[in-house]
């Protein structure tokens, strides 16, 4: 179920529906147009109030998984009861080994240098047999070429937010994989360049917190949300 917060479109899944959408997605006909999945946070919702180019992204998006505890709450004060947080790093890991299952092979692009490849190492050990490939590269044509070269079936980008939906959206056609997500900082997590939060930090929604904590420059991206918050409530009253 599709619902709308603050104008912006959000898909109403758990993590299960989610990942069944990530199969079917990465297994679809080289017929079908490439599909784009973004991990929708607050944030992102704030940035697409102010860029009506990023937000034609998320109208046109495959599948929009509720990424942020803020977001959850405002889908369950319109009737989602029961909305959960379905986060990019979790999602992305538990399609793995349906991908290794189905033969899917992964493409890890972006992140800094040498961070795509030690992370397309880990899951080369994590799950073996799972067909990995990665580039460092920036998010342009020639990176997506490079990828292409590789047939994926699935793509994770690392640009951070705006610029690898952006990237996915121009440059997923040429990578020629039939599904594409945005994955952040999970590429950094998984080769050890960057700590994720600890579970139950994560469990008691204070994930945001912990990154602000631990990477103070956040600050800035992360004073929208009183914004959005207060947007929110305002919008669910009227």
């Amino acid at each position: 179920m599709r619902a709308r917060v603050l104008g912006c479109p959000v898909d109403v899944v758990d993590m299960d529906a989610a990942v069944q959408r990530l199969v079917d997605l990465a297994g679809e006909s080289a017929a079908a147009r490439p599909a784009v999945v973004v991990t929708v946070n607050p944030e992102m919702v704030m940035r697409a109030r102010r860029e009506p180019d990023f937000r034609s992204i998320l109208e046109s998006a495959a599948l929009l998984v509720p990424d942020g505890v803020g977001l959850v709450r405002a889908l369950r004060r319109r009737g989602h009861r029961n909305a959960v947080r379905v986060g990019g790093a979790d999602l992305f890991d538990a399609y793995l080994p349906h991908a290794r299952a189905h033969g899917h092979r992964v493409a890890l692009v972006g992140a800094r240098e040498g961070v795509a490849q030690r992370a397309a190492a880990v899951l080369r050990n994590r799950y073996p047999g799972l067909d990995v490939v990665a580039d460092g590269g920036d998010p342009t044509t020639d990176t997506a070429t490079r990828i292409g070269a590789h047939a994926p079936h699935f793509v994770a980008a690392a640009y951070g937010a705006g610029r690898q939906e952006r990237f996915l959206r121009d440059h997923l056609a040429t990578t020629r994989a039939r599904a594409g997500i945005g994955v952040g900082g999970t590429l950094d997590y998984l080769a050890g360049t960057a700590r994720r939060a600890p579970a139950p930090v994560r469990r008691a929604g204070l994930e945001w917190l912990w990154r602000l904590v631990t990477e103070p420059r956040r600050w800035r991206r992360q004073a929208v949300l009183p914004k959005f918050w207060w947007l929110e409530r305002r919008e669910v009253r009227r």
